[in-house]
């Protein structure tokens, strides 16, 4: 933001501190303008005017609600990862009590669901990749990976309680990270069968996390 912009004003807010509707509506459509022009301009070229003209509003209600476009930006990461971690969190409700080989097994049809739930979201290539290139946002994409990483986990041990706890959050850690390269390759490369990256990274996740996990 420019020496010369306004400083941000609240958003109003309702007597709890949340959100008022008013507020809520326009902060959406805010996000939903700058994930739209996201993906036409990329991350150099978007700006807080051409995201408050694209929602029909002027740059002084934009900064009622983003600080900058980095601020917009993170607000789109972190939408985005809420999407992604409720169909992470109905993978392992749905699949937690059927065994180590039954919740890996049951791991393709959740890839390839978090591909179609990403795919859904305006700019969302280039919205995972603004969480990976700029510095300020890269917290953002961390501690979703770190919290995805402490959930799965948590499932596993319980799955394999003779597991090395040090072991398994390396292994799960680097699946983790796996897991949202094969998204982003998904919906960035044409060429790419979602459905063949899925099957080849969960017979990955059947070949090697637990080979060799369990103590003596």
């Amino acid at each position: 933001m420019s020496a010369s912009s306004p400083s941000p004003v609240p958003a109003a807010e309702t007597e709890s501190g949340a959100l008022s509707p008013r507020a809520l509506a326009m902060r959406q459509r805010l996000m939903q303008a700058g994930a739209e022009l996201l993906g036409e301009v990329g991350i150099e070229r978007i700006s807080t005017n051409l995201v408050a003209a694209r929602a029909g509003v002027t740059p002084p209600v934009f900064y009622r609600h983003f600080k900058d476009k980095y601020d917009l930006l993170a607000a789109l990461g972190e939408d985005l990862m809420l999407r992604q971690n409720t169909v992470l969190a109905a993978w392992l409700e749905g699949h937690g009590d059927k065994g180590f080989d039954g919740l890996i097994q049951a791991h393709y049809q959740f890839l390839l669901s978090s591909i179609q739930v990403t795919a859904t979201q305006p700019g969302a290539v280039w919205i995972m990749r603004a969480l990976r290139a700029v510095p300020s946002l890269s917290s953002v994409r961390t501690q979703s990976h770190e919290l995805v990483t402490d959930r799965i986990m948590e499932v596993i041990l319980s799955l394999l309680p003779n597991a090395n706890p040090a072991e398994l959050r390396l292994r799960t850690r680097i699946a983790v990270e796996a897991g949202y390269s094969i998204i982003e390759l998904a919906l960035e490369d044409p060429d790419q069968s979602p459905e063949a990256l899925c099957h080849g990274l969960t017979a990955m996740w059947q070949g090697g996390l637990r080979n060799g996990l369990e103590q003596a």
